[in-house]
Parts: structure tokens; sequence; C-alpha cells
């Protein structure tokens, strides 16, 4: 297939969608024609004369959207399609955003195909008359793997962590949207270590950085080559970003993280314990379990930080094996080929809810 991906492809792989772009291509052009796309390129004449000299099958806008995004794609569709040529158009609903202006033109901008992952999202869009169907992020299991005891101890002396202590992991950017104050009181439990890891692709809140410092949170705010060793140092993982009520947030700042968060896939493959809130698509792929809890209350999740033992066998690897980045990528060559011969295949997919 000849595919074109529309990204983000620039700068350090240390944030989420930069991550799923990254391995959707690299996985990706192993087996068909791809070109890859970084989405702020779009509007230069030598980058849409690239795209439509290339004549794709398919353009995959893969993150968003946003009513620009949308209004892209429809425009790259008219620039790439010719008599009988008709170029089909994806876009991966990650954690999307319209104004409550700009919704109402989601019906005359749809693309032939959205990739949902949370309900809500994907309730809005069947609302709009678009062609929807459920697809996750995934995870490299090789890289992401668990630590017995003697590789825990040897990493947390390698990062100057404490031996003695359990340690709270959270990975993602230092913002007011991650929630990330809720983690100063956890670290006045006794025997809690918390480690905040913030990505480079976004600036950090200076303020709310100096603030977890000052409250004795370990704030690794640097580019890490290979950020499974935190995940393999660390004893638990917690997500307390909520859901927004509403069908779409107030502004786009609140948005905190994308709809299927990959570090909360990257602990799991650590086999680590994971304590997080109904986060978009995760009541929909994993059902609780001794290892892996939901909470909705603050009060709630810091009695479980508490309470989770230690040094367990915490069975979330195997709740997210399905979601092995291979995998994921053969369902998304089926939704393709789905979209270039409808006869030929549904769009049935493997992974299914536990």
């Amino acid at each position: 297939m000849r595919l074109c991906l529309i990204g983000d492809f620039s700068g350090t792989p240390d944030e989420g969608m930069k991550n799923v772009s990254r391995t959707t291509y690299s996985l990706l052009s192993r087996r068909h024609d791809v070109i890859a796309v970084t989405s702020r390129d779009i509007l230069k004449p030598q980058i849409q004369a690239r795209i439509r000299a290339f004549n794709p099958q398919i353009i995959h806008y893969l993150h968003g959207p946003t009513i620009k995004s949308l209004i892209l794609l429809k425009y790259l569709k008219m620039l790439t399609s010719e008599a009988g040529h008709s170029v089909k158009t994806v876009v991966s609903a990650t954690r999307p955003y319209f104004s409550k202006i700009t919704e109402r033109f989601v019906p005359y901008l749809k693309p032939d195909l959205v990739l949902t992952q949370s309900e809500k999202f994907e309730k809005f869009f069947k609302a709009n008359g678009c062609a929807v169907t459920f697809f996750p992020n995934g995870v490299d299991l090789s890289k992401f793997a668990p630590a017995d005891a003697d590789e825990k101890a040897t990493l947390r002396k390698q990062l100057n962590l404490p031996e003695d202590k359990k340690i709270v992991l959270h990975v993602g950017h230092i913002k007011a949207n991650r929630k990330l104050n809720f983690f100063m009181d956890v670290q006045k439990k006794d025997g809690v270590q918390v480690v905040v890891a913030g990505g480079t692709h976004e600036k950090a809140d200076k303020d709310l950085k100096n603030e977890l410092v000052k409250n004795n949170i370990i704030v690794v705010h640097e580019y890490l080559k290979d950020i499974s060793v935190l995940y393999k140092a660390a004893d638990l993982y917690v997500f307390p970003i909520e859901d927004g009520i509403t069908d779409m947030p107030d502004s786009y700042n609140q948005i905190g993280a994308i709809d299927l968060p990959l570090s909360i896939l990257e602990a799991m493959g650590c086999n680590l314990p994971v304590i997080t809130t109904r986060f978009g698509a995760l009541p929909r792929l994993f059902n609780p379990q001794d290892g892996f809890v939901f909470a909705q209350r603050k009060g709630l999740i810091m009695d479980l930080i508490q309470a989770m033992p230690l040094n367990k066998d915490a069975g979330t690897r195997n709740m997210v094996e399905p979601l092995d980045w291979n995998q994921v990528i053969e369902g998304l060559e089926r939704r393709y080929r789905m979209l270039i011969k409808p006869s030929d295949i549904g769009f049935g997919y493997s992974i299914q809810p536990q």
C-alpha cells in the first residue's frame, strides 16, 4: 500500500504522540511504501507537491483531531484525488478538541474513517455522521519488560533513587493539567518517594516544577533515551488525571493526556501495579484486578498507594500483551485494506476489551 502519515516526527520521541507517530511509521514502512509528513509542514508547497507525486492510497492524520486537521485532510484529499482514484482519509482520535462553534463543521469535513479510543468520543463522531471503529495505542513489550529484584536495586543506584522506600512513579508533562499537585500529599506519606518524569517536548511549568521539588519530589526533567529504566526501578505507577464530564473540554489546555495514555501501557509492560482514574479508553480495555485498580476519589487513591503490596506479581503485563505494537499495526493494516477494497475484509479487530 502507498501510505502518507501525518504526525509529529520532529525532535526526540519523549512525548506520547511523537512516540505513536514514529512507531507507526517504523513498523508500516517495513511492508509498505510510506512517507512521513510533520503536520506543521503541510502547507509548504514543496510538501504538497511531494504528497501529490507520491499518489497515496491512504492519508492518515495520526493525532488530534482538531478542526484544522480535518480541514487539512479534506484539502489533501482534493489535492491528490484524480479521476478514477479517490484517496481515503483516516484520522486517529487520540484526544479530540473542537470548540462549540467548530464542532458544527465536523459533519461537512468528516474523513473516511475515524479511529477512536474512548467511548465518549466514539459517540461524538458517530453523532456527527462519521464512520468509526475502535483502535488502541500500543506498547513495545521488548523494551518495557519486568525487572527482577537485583536489576531494580541496580537501577535505583544508577538513578540515585532510594532503595528503602516505595517509589511511586508518574510520567508526563510538568503542567497543571496533569494534576501533579496531587503527588505533594502522596510524598508526605511515610516510606514513599514520588518520582515525576517530565518530557522535554513542551515547556515545563516552572512554578509547578519548583513546588514539586520543594515538596521533596524527585523531578526528572531531561530526555532519557531509555525511559524504561524508570519504570523498572519503580514500585507503583499512579495516574491521577480525571476525565471531564462534558463531551468536550472548555479549552484545549484542559486536556492532560491522550485517551489511551502510553505511560500506563508502558508501566503495565514492566508489570508494575497501576492505580488510575477511569480515564479515556482505560475502562473499555481493562477490568480491575489486584494489580490494576480504578479509583476516583483522591483519598481512595492515597489509601491504595499505601496498601499496595511490594514484590508481588501485579499481573499487569499479561493484561497488556494484546497491545504489543506489532499486533496493533497489523490491525491498522486491516483497516487500511478495508478502505481501499471494502469487499476484501471487514473492520474486525482481534483485540477486545477484557
